[in-house]
């Protein structure tokens, strides 16, 4: 599967990660399986793919820093490396991705990884993202898991959307991913030859989540983003046209309805992070976790959009209600 050749280059924040993982690496002691773990759109897969091309030799030691123009990274974004995989949903007959990662493209990986590496170095594999699994493919991955070939790599993308096996998670090393600062988020929009002001206010779309402030930016975003925040000044007493306002705008795309759970979600993680008394605190977080997996379960099942921010906001308002 080729990628896009945006996806490939340098990558903002996550230090942690990348020193841990160049730290083992230089002490010949890398494990076979990586886990990166955090929200959609802080930088995981963008990591992956820098970490892939780093052992497939396009990266100093010193660093990750490969893209396109790398003789590596060509052949990456060509999809024609020999010795690396990509695996992601694909596309249905009609152009529209499919709602999972056919079991098949995980079974795939066994063949792939039994051959000896063509290049002379490292088999490497990426999962996009192991949230779009089914239990027969989490099996397949499983089964990957439990006999590595030597000098293999899988890296899994992880969402927290989905609950992923306990015997998946404890035969890989867990980085963890978390969203970057209002900097680190600026910065990754300008990678993007994004003027300073635009990424200032791309940024404040979904905070720290470049990929998916990027993904919901535009018109229609504004407009539903504006809505939710109107709507959630008078959440406490359910006025009727703020409410329809938001259940309007952000039913016009999904791009819209990106943008509107992610500023309900962003509210609410700060309502949360400000209450003092730690029960109360303790449900408005139930209440981020709550909307998470219904904007999850929106995307797998195709939810009514309107349906979708209505019941996010009836739950964030029965809580505000008491």
């Amino acid at each position: 599967m080729e990628i896009a050749a945006e996806e490939l280059g340098p990558v903002a924040g996550h230090e942690v990660a990348k020193n841990e993982f160049l730290s083992v690496l230089a002490a010949d002691k890398l494990h076979h399986g990586w886990l990166l773990r955090g929200p959609r759109g802080v930088g995981k897969a963008r990591l992956a793919l820098q970490f892939a091309a780093r052992l497939l030799g396009g990266a100093s030691l010193a660093g990750l820093s490969v893209d396109a123009d790398d003789a590596v990274g060509r052949l990456i974004v060509a999809g024609s490396h020999p010795d690396f995989r990509i695996i992601r949903r694909p596309l249905d007959d009609k152009g529209k991705m499919k709602t999972e990662i056919p079991v098949d493209s995980v079974r795939e990986l066994s063949a792939f990884f039994s051959l000896r590496p063509a290049m002379g170095g490292w088999r490497v594999a990426i999962i996009d993202a192991v949230d779009e699994l089914n239990r027969f493919g989490a099996n397949a991955l499983l089964k990957t898991l439990e006999e590595p070939p030597g000098k293999s790599v899988l890296l899994l993308v992880s969402h927290g959307e989905q609950a992923l096996l306990p015997t998946v998670r404890s035969r890989c090393r867990v980085l963890s991913c978390r969203p970057l600062s209002e900097v680190e988020t600026i910065e990754a929009l300008k990678l993007g030859q994004m003027p300073q002001a635009r990424a200032e206010e791309v940024a404040k779309l979904a905070p720290g989540r470049p990929g998916r402030a990027l993904a919901v930016q535009g018109p229609e975003s504004d407009s539903a983003v504006g809505a939710v925040r109107n709507a959630l000044r008078t959440i406490d007493r359910v006025d009727a046209g703020t409410l329809h306002a938001a259940l309007t705008l952000a039913a016009k795309s999904d791009v819209a309805l990106g943008a509107a759970i992610d500023t309900l979600r962003s509210s609410l993680q700060k309502r949360a992070a400000r209450e003092l008394d730690p029960v109360v605190a303790g449900e408005w977080a139930t209440v981020v976790l709550d909307v998470i997996r219904l904007e999850a379960e929106a995307r797998e099942l195709n939810m009514d959009k309107a349906q979708t921010i209505s019941a996010a906001l009836s739950r964030v308002a029965r809580l505000a209600r008491g």
